[in-house]
């Protein structure tokens, strides 16, 4: 089997798992099945498997095939991932969520360590806040050397009654050679729409950028 019959099988299970399985996308441990359709000639899974264990590891295979639009593919990237956690609290008011992910492109040989901080507490009957914090160390395949850190901190503050949010978030990249900031507003209608608008601004460019993205989502 040559490698173009090996990547035209692999899109055609791909399309198959994203339209005639939508069940077998659920979250059932400790199998990892997510199918999706990133674009009408881009198809992707992510597979793996999830331990019930204390630090819950988990590690898998994502793979993606990308064609023509009469099918033929392109390339079919592939990246391995694991991810564990290393500290997690859970409590009526309050969560808290320490973990450690690893990547591996299995096509360049590049790699990122990344440790990732989620917190979670409700201020008031009224207003949630949550933070989010992100190190890695980034590994190139081609050079052979770490890139740099890159690292990213977000704050945002939810008021329940309203749908409200707004979002503070700052970055660096590349060692801190490239640092940003921005804010963002969200505003949920209903439980199936997101309307949210962003301006964010970095140092390597010279005007900061405005965004506003409306959103759907819905689950059956």
């Amino acid at each position: 089997m040559n490698v173009k019959t090996l990547a035209a099988g692999l899109a055609a299970l791909m399309s198959a798992a994203f339209w005639g399985t939508g069940s077998a996308s659920a979250d059932d441990k400790p199998l990892i099945w997510k199918p999706s359709k990133t674009s009408d000639t881009s198809y992707s899974v992510k597979l793996g498997l999830k331990l019930p264990s204390r630090l819950e590891p988990e590690a898998g295979v994502s793979m993606r095939v990308n064609t023509t639009k009469s099918g033929a593919p392109v390339d079919t990237p592939i990246k391995f991932w694991s991810n564990f956690t290393a500290e997690k609290i859970e409590m009526p008011a309050y969560q808290m969520n320490r973990g450690v992910g690893v990547n591996l492109d299995g096509s360049s040989g590049s790699a990122a360590i990344t440790m990732n901080y989620y917190e979670k507490e409700i201020v008031t009957p009224t207003i949630d806040i949550e933070r989010r914090s992100s190190y890695g160390m980034r590994y190139d395949g081609a050079s052979g050397e770490w890139c740099g850190l890159d690292a990213s901190q977000s704050v945002r503050l939810s008021h329940g009654p309203s749908g409200m949010a707004v979002i503070g978030r700052a970055s660096g990249t590349n060692g801190f050679k490239v640092v940003g900031a921005g804010i963002g507003v969200e505003k949920n209608f209903g439980r199936h729409m997101t309307i949210s608008g962003a301006l964010d601004r970095t140092s390597d460019a010279p005007d900061p950028v405005a965004s506003v993205n409306a959103r759907y989502s819905f689950k059956w």
